[in-house]
């Protein structure tokens, strides 16, 4: 009776210990109309902020093992495509995932939901939208907790503003400079203590009802990308810089409001004789506990390869040895890249300013002999005509 006592202790000590080493994966999508001839430019700086973002996430709370972001832009940027990722989405009840559009939005006069609907991209040859293809954001949030992730973030970078012909569609129910991007440990804790201590869902868009969203159109890194990214983050970043801190997401999301409002404010938008403000929107859906089915139950997950994931083992200073890192970086010269021709340019934490411009045989070498590397984003990546990619455009992120 004992020893059979003993053995389930010991069954159970063994599967809390299981549980406990199963760390989240994070599930990135974003999907930005970049093609616009009004926003395209905002949409695109923005988008390569909000993929540095979810970079931070990752890193944040620890998951080693996140498929690379999926991203959208251009002509791609449509509700076919959406549809496809969220029905593909496959996850677990440990995994996190964060969505995110960069475009233009609006809203029905008799709208159910307190978000905007999606407008997409304008299709290749068209000179509109089609307004019966646009898709309520809440919806995106929905489906997506229908899957039953972990936590999920959904933030819609684009208008609230009303649209007198645009139908209601049907509910589904459930700027810095150039120098390298070094969080510091607090702000990080931070981070990965929103993300972990509770469960549920947060959305986020740029306007409440009846307002629209605003960007500026511009590379410049002072003025440039979507008005909500820009306070977004540069809230963030005061976090990770240990400048400010949170317990919550009510604290964080309000100041966000804030700062957004104000700075639409400076900015001093005048359209058709009327100043105009941008007020974001929000709403928090989080408890402490939930119920989890056993088919849903926690367990690990193989190993995902992808050159970026691959690229951060290189800069693994901390389970690999030199040589070890060396070695792989051979591997991945041979496995990914056109070996002599390629070229990496590594941009600052404003995603723009280049700090290193150098071939790709260099970079891995940095890669493999440097210390301190946590994670990085791969912002740009072009391909030849055999598959090998000749151009990277990388974000770095570095423990402190």
């Amino acid at each position: 009776m004992k020893s059979k006592y003993l053995f389930i202790m010991f069954t159970m000590l063994f599967c809390m210990t299981t549980h406990a080493e199963v760390t989240p994966r994070v599930f990135s999508i974003i999907f930005a109309d970049t093609n616009d001839d009004k926003i395209g430019i905002g949409a695109q700086v923005s988008h390569d902020n909000y993929l540095s973002l979810f970079t931070t996430i990752a890193t944040a709370v620890e998951s080693t093992n996140s498929p690379d972001a999926i991203s959208k832009t251009g002509y791609e940027c449509n509700k076919s495509n959406l549809i496809s990722v969220l029905n593909n989405l496959q996850i677990t009840p440990n995994d996190i995932v964060i969505f995110v559009y960069a475009g233009h939005g609006a809203r029905g006069l008799k709208d159910w939901s307190n978000f905007p609907q999606i407008c997409f991209a304008k299709p290749e040859g068209k000179k509109y939208r089609n307004p019966e293809e646009f898709y309520p954001l809440e919806n995106v949030r929905n489906i997506i907790m229908q899957k039953n992730p972990r936590f999920c973030l959904v933030i819609g970078d684009c208008c609230n503003s009303e649209s007198p012909s645009l139908s209601t569609k049907e509910k589904i129910e459930p700027a810095f400079m150039g120098i390298q991007d070094i969080p510091t440990n607090d702000g990080m804790i931070v981070i990965r203590n929103l993300i972990m201590n509770k469960y549920g869902s947060v959305m986020l868009t740029a306007s409440i009802k009846g307002e629209y969203g605003w960007c500026y159109n511009s590379t410049n890194p002072q003025y440039s990308g979507m008005f909500l990214e820009h306070n977004f983050n540069y809230i963030l970043q005061k976090v990770k810089d240990n400048k400010k801190s949170y317990t919550n997401w009510e604290e964080l999301l309000k100041d966000t409001r804030s700062a957004t409002y104000n700075y639409s404010k400076e900015a001093i938008i005048v359209k058709d004789g009327i100043t105009y403000t941008q007020t974001p929107y929000y709403e928090i859906s989080l408890s402490d506990t939930r119920k989890i089915d056993k088919k849903d139950s926690i367990r690990p997950n193989p190993p995902i390869s992808s050159l970026r994931n691959d690229l951060v083992k290189i800069g693994d200073d901390q389970n690999l040895t030199g040589k070890e890192r060396i070695n792989l970086s051979k591997q991945i010269l041979e496995k990914y890249f056109d070996k002599d021709n390629a070229l990496v340019d590594v941009v600052g934490l404003d995603n723009q300013t280049i700090i290193l411009s150098t071939t790709i045989r260099s970079y891995l070498l940095k890669l493999a002999t440097e210390q301190k590397l946590a994670n990085l984003t791969i912002l740009r990546e072009e391909k030849d005509a055999q598959g090998n990619v000749f151009y990277l455009k990388i974000h770095e992120l570095y423990r402190e």
